[in-house]
């Protein structure tokens, strides 16, 4: 894809095969988060381990979002629009690309759906609980947004995804558009920042003590999240100072960059809210 194969983005992974099941299972779920079911059926013995693999899912995805803000102030790159928005181009790219990981996929489709589901509750709140005036777009439109760049990358991987969200047909063929011209600009602002052999500075990980979401620390680091995200970023750019990926308790369920610091800070407090809204909006 040109200058996207030059960064080594823009090429879909696609060698998670439980997306299929998790695409079904959003066909299922949709019409009753939208309030056209009563009742959902008890989800087993698994919910338990399905609602932590979800907290994890966005904790990767949070991860690359945050290293989209990372690569925006460190190498000083202009941004056209709203930067969140191109953080979370920069995480879909990432997470589309060859050098992700397996489950990557259920990453992709995980984040769509918390945002959807998020979306639902909002609405149902009433429209002035919406955050119009944040610097996010409206979680809707940024799980639609996610959508149409999975089936812009592979339309024949995701387009039961896509079919999932009521996408039509020619919005999803328009998405291949929408995702390479993303895949493109992400990869010619960040080739001058490549390594080609040329070795940058390292990026630290650190997990903080914490007593009240230990299960949320453990899980982290027996995946070798932060790990794996820093030893990417690690090989692929020079990056121009040391940088610190932290998991840490932060009063709030949240995950930032500081510019000052250097440092990308996940809140366990975020894990603990994904993993309750698995359990109470999503799965109850």
């Amino acid at each position: 894809m040109g200058q996207a194969g030059a960064a080594g983005l823009g090429v879909p992974n696609c060698n998670s095969g439980s997306v299929m099941k998790r695409t079904f299972a959003l066909a299922f779920l949709l019409p009753f988060a939208m309030g056209m079911g009563s009742a959902l059926p008890a989800l087993g013995e698994d919910m338990d381990e399905d609602a932590m693999n979800f907290a994890m899912h966005d904790a990767v995805y949070t991860t690359y979002h945050e290293i989209g803000h990372l690569f925006v102030s460190e190498f000083e790159l202009p941004v056209l629009g709203k930067e969140e928005d191109a953080a979370d181009a920069l995480a879909a790219v990432e997470l589309l690309g060859p050098d992700a990981a397996e489950d990557a996929s259920d990453v992709l489709v995980d984040a769509a759906d918390g945002w959807y589901f998020n979306a639902v509750k909002t609405t149902v709140s009433g429209v002035d609980d919406l955050s119009y005036f944040d610097d996010h777009s409206l979680d809707i439109q940024r799980a639609y947004a996610m959508v149409c760049m999975m089936v812009g990358a592979d339309p024949d991987w995701y387009g039961e995804v896509a079919d999932a969200y009521d996408m039509d047909a020619e919005r999803q063929e328009d998405c291949a558009g929408v995702y390479e011209q993303a895949a493109i600009a992400w990869a010619s602002m960040l080739e001058p920042y490549l390594a080609d052999g040329t070795e940058g500075e390292r990026v630290t990980v650190v997990y903080d003590d914490t007593e009240d979401y230990a299960a949320f620390r453990d899980e982290l680091e027996k995946r070798g999240i932060l790990e794996a995200a820093a030893a990417q970023i690690e090989s692929k750019y020079v990056l121009p100072r040391p940088i610190t990926f932290r998991a840490t308790e932060c009063e709030e369920a949240n995950a930032y960059f500081s510019a000052e610091d250097a440092e990308i800070t996940y809140c366990y407090e975020l894990a603990q809210s994904m993993y309750d809204m698995y359990l109470s909006d999503m799965a109850e």
